[in-house]
């Protein structure tokens, strides 16, 4: 095991140049500038990633105030913080900003593979329900497309809020690494954020290194794809800085062409205020409708424009003409098994399948342990079936939420996004929850419920018209006798 100490050389006047020497077993002296030191503690305190940038990324800093006042942010008003426009304000005597990257990635299918394999919405690691597993719904005939029983529609929340709260893993390696950085040197000052305060991190992670800014505005890692969570340290500590990694974007567009809700305007430039994501976690109001159909099955967030980026899959494809070969040799998203950020299983006190007779409790009713049909479930956040997230009361959310990213969108957020997800489910059996969302106390839990009522009385409507138009077609073929 290998012991260290620092020694200090003047840089510069009241900067100094900080070096190291580590002892290995045989007693051996290895000398290291304490750049490489930052990034080997980095490692060892459980980072997958790590640069260092210099405090001057004035060209991003400058991109993203001007993005602000552009109005992309929408009513994310802490966007305009002035700090963020220069990280002196946060730390007069800032000379270097440490950049971490943790992976988050779940070995489990994305949003778009699950969509592609079965078309509503149903995991593809998921057996498919068969008519016996299915007790008889309460659907007359010519509610349903069929007589077979239809599949639970699920909905799917961002990979990212799958775990526990990332700020608190992220914060408590940060804070190790912190103290790493302070025993090297008394006088050493340090801040430490984790998507919490006035520092634009993609910025800086850029200039570190250990990624580049693609299309979707994501920060992606040629070795490692763009599922990772970022954290940063500014210090008075003069490091040596990274380069920044070369954009390998190359000619693909295809996040800009899978956004349901146009969001990506153009190439590195997203309109949040169009966003999914924004819609679902971060607007605490109404959310326009023209944009509702276009959320899908997302209750919580969206993966869509990292589902489809080709550096998140190791798999050769023939749509991949903008990678190189070369490019393609090295590209691939690694996963984690980390348990922290594997699908939390709540559990659902009391719910019943949208094929019984009773969809779901009232919100905010007893959950209904006197009732011996009702016992208690879990279910993965991978996923998950809409009647069991709509069948959780209140305190069922904060308790389950507690420690976990979805508690951002608070409960009504939680209802007003299950009644959008509902509306585009075509599922009629979600109706009588809709009826009761319909009386909430909410006006937005409201506003949304009828909404999605009168989507789905219309998706009705149209189906049945298809239906007509074919029986129809089926006469005249007879009447010709052909």
């Amino acid at each position: 095991m290998a012991l260290e100490f620092a020694f200090f050389t003047p840089r510069r006047e009241g900067q100094p140049a900080v070096h190291s020497k580590e002892f290995n077993s045989r007693g051996m002296i290895l000398e290291m500038n304490l750049s490489a030191i930052v990034k080997k503690r980095a490692l060892e305190a459980g980072f997958d990633l790590v640069g260092i940038a210099p405090a001057s990324a004035w060209c991003d800093l400058e991109f993203s105030r001007r993005w602000v006042e552009a109005g992309y942010g929408g009513e994310m008003s802490y966007l305009a913080n002035p700090k963020r426009e220069d990280p002196r304000r946060i730390l007069p005597s800032v000379q270097s900003i440490i950049c971490v990257g943790l992976i988050y990635n779940a070995r489990l299918p994305y949003s778009t593979e699950i969509k592609e394999a079965t078309g509503r919405g149903q995991p593809a690691n998921r057996a498919p329900q068969t008519p016996e597993s299915i007790r008889p719904g309460t659907l007359k005939d010519s509610d349903c497309e069929s007589k077979s029983p239809k599949p639970e529609p699920c909905g799917w929340i961002s990979r990212y809020a799958w775990g526990k709260d990332y700020h608190r893993i992220m914060r408590t390696r940060l804070e190790q690494l912190r103290k790493d950085l302070e025993a090297l040197h008394q006088d050493t000052e340090t801040r430490v954020y984790v998507d919490t305060g006035p520092v634009v991190e993609r910025a800086f992670a850029r200039y570190s290194g250990i990624g580049w800014m693609g299309k979707n505005t994501c920060l992606i890692n040629e070795r490692r794809g763009s599922w990772f969570f970022l954290g940063v340290i500014l210090t008075n500590l003069i490091l040596t800085p990274d380069l920044p990694a070369p954009d390998r974007c190359g000619s693909c567009t295809r996040c800009l062409e899978a956004c349901p809700t146009g969001a990506l305007m153009k190439p590195y430039v997203m309109d949040a205020s169009r966003c999914i994501a924004y819609f679902t976690i971060e607007l605490k109001g109404s959310i326009p409708e023209e944009f509702r159909p276009a959320i899908g099955s997302n209750v919580f967030g969206c993966d869509i424009c990292q589902d489809v980026c080709p550096w998140n899959s190791p798999l050769k494809s023939a749509q991949d003409a903008a990678i190189s070969p070369r490019q393609e040799a090295r590209r691939s998203a690694v996963t984690t098994d980390q348990p922290e950020f594997q699908p939390l299983e709540i559990e659902i006190s009391a719910c019943k399948s949208i094929n019984d007779e009773t969809d779901v409790r009232e919100p905010g009713e007893s959950p209904g342990f006197d009732n011996p049909h009702l016992e208690p479930t879990r279910v993965s956040l991978f996923n998950p079936p809409l009647r069991a997230l709509s069948s959780m009361s209140e305190e069922d959310f904060r308790k389950t939420f507690a420690h976990s990213p979805v508690k951002r969108a608070k409960y009504r957020g939680w209802l007003r996004n299950l009644c959008v997800v509902m509306g585009n489910s075509g599922d009629r059996r979600f109706m009588p929850w809709l009826e009761r969302m319909a009386h909430h106390p909410e006006a937005v839990v409201r506003e949304h419920a009828q909404w999605a009522l009168e989507r789905l009385a219309k998706q009705k409507i149209a189906r049945s018209a298809a239906s007509g138009n074919r029986m129809v077609g089926n006469l005249n073929v007879r009447e010709d006798g052909s």
